[in-house]
């Protein structure tokens, strides 16, 4: 059999996957997320299958390494796919937000411990649930044509999928202003935002994947730091990197982000409109998202940092109350259902929110305990 054949594995409706045999007699096993006509939306269907195969790879001493990508060149992940949980909030069945969240959050951390390296491509759009799976790898690539977006704020919701621990790490403090904004950053900015570890051209894929089948019989650590070579080598040829959109404003958006509390923050980023039409975008996206959704958000990113298994609990009930309490229906409702853009938030202004109403998101009343917390 030829080693470099590409061998069909397991078909699925939402999950594709095949086998690439190294030179060495490993294999390179392939994970296509296969839903292109929803920009691959993740699906409790998609979830189920990766949770059940990822740990069997990564117990397979065959395995080399596994490379996670989104059918077609448009996406590699538009976020989970809340239309199935925004008719269940509708029938009133509360069960399934806990459900939705703990599936999704213990996939990601699943991948986030995983020992076998594991790629993921992130073309195209990366939005929201799909954040959480590329900042789950072991090594994670954007491309020219990439645009990583966290856009919670526009549905009622907070930045989730661990990022209250992923943007706490962006330097500067910028992660606040991702998570206010709900700004589309392309691949020069995720590279210089330590959001992702290497900028490829689209083109490059396939020839990573081949050069991945040369990889020679090692330990997972040694396999890692191999992968990170030839990653890198792929990097310091790629040509025609897309010009940075943050880094203009770079310094005015750090300092209007030094203020200690969040009207202020709110009134400050308002004063940068009219540098440009992406940081224009970011900015209206931010006064027209949910008031409370901004509180959140602003606390979960300007609290002590959390080890990661904390971080998603903290996320698991704030996300679980999210659903019970309006705001997270009503976003999803204007934006996707619809898409009368008029949603219609409890509180219109961010200086109107009572600090008791926000208190509510963080109690954990009649929330089970989800399956990844120790």
């Amino acid at each position: 059999m030829d080693q470099h054949l590409s061998i069909p594995t397991m078909t699925e409706a939402a999950i594709l996957v095949a086998s690439h045999s190294t030179q060495a007699g490993q294999k390179i096993i392939e994970v296509t997320l296969n839903a292109p006509k929803s920009l691959n939306a993740l699906s409790a269907e998609m979830i189920n299958i990766l949770l059940a195969q990822l740990p069997l790879w990564e117990s397979d001493p065959s395995v080399a390494a596994v490379v996670m990508r989104g059918k077609g060149d448009r996406s590699f992940c538009a976020g989970g796919d809340i239309r199935h949980l925004y008719q269940a909030m509708q029938r009133g069945e509360i069960e399934h937000g806990q459900d939705f969240f703990n599936l999704e959050y213990s996939l990601i951390v699943v991948m986030h411990s995983m020992q076998t390296p594991l790629l993921v491509w992130g073309q195209g759009y990366v939005i929201g649930g799909g954040m959480g799976l590329l900042q789950g790898a072991g090594l994670r690539i954007a491309t020219h044509s990439s645009r990583l977006i966290m856009p919670e704020v526009s549905i009622g919701l907070f930045p989730d999928v661990g990022a209250s621990f992923f943007l706490q790490k962006v330097p500067d403090g910028l992660g606040l202003f991702l998570g206010l904004t709900g700004a589309a950053v392309n691949g020069t900015d995720a590279r210089e935002l330590n959001l992702v570890d290497a900028l490829l051209a689209d083109s490059d894929y396939s020839v990573l994947l081949q050069q991945l089948q040369n990889l020679k019989k090692q330990t997972n650590t040694e396999h890692l730091k191999s992968i990170q070579n030839l990653v890198q080598n792929l990097e310091s040829k790629a040509n025609n990197a897309p010009p940075s959109d943050i880094s203009p404003h770079k310094q005015s958006i750090i300092d209007a982000l030094a203020a200690q509390d969040l009207n202020t923050v709110f009134a400050n980023l308002q004063k940068l409109k009219g540098l440009s039409k992406w940081l224009d975008k970011a900015i209206e996206t931010m006064e027209n998202g949910s008031p409370t959704s901004l509180h959140l958000t602003f606390r979960q990113l300007r609290q002590a940092p959390q080890d990661l298994v904390q971080g998603f609990v903290q996320e698991y009930v704030l996300a679980v109350n999210s659903t019970r309490k309006g705001e997270f229906q009503e976003g999803v409702r204007a934006l996707l259902i619809d898409k009368d853009q008029q949603p219609k938030w409890r509180y219109s202004k961010v200086k109107d929110v009572p600090l008791a109403w926000l208190e509510g998101f963080y109690q954990r009343h009649n929330i089970a305990k989800p399956s990844f917390e120790v």
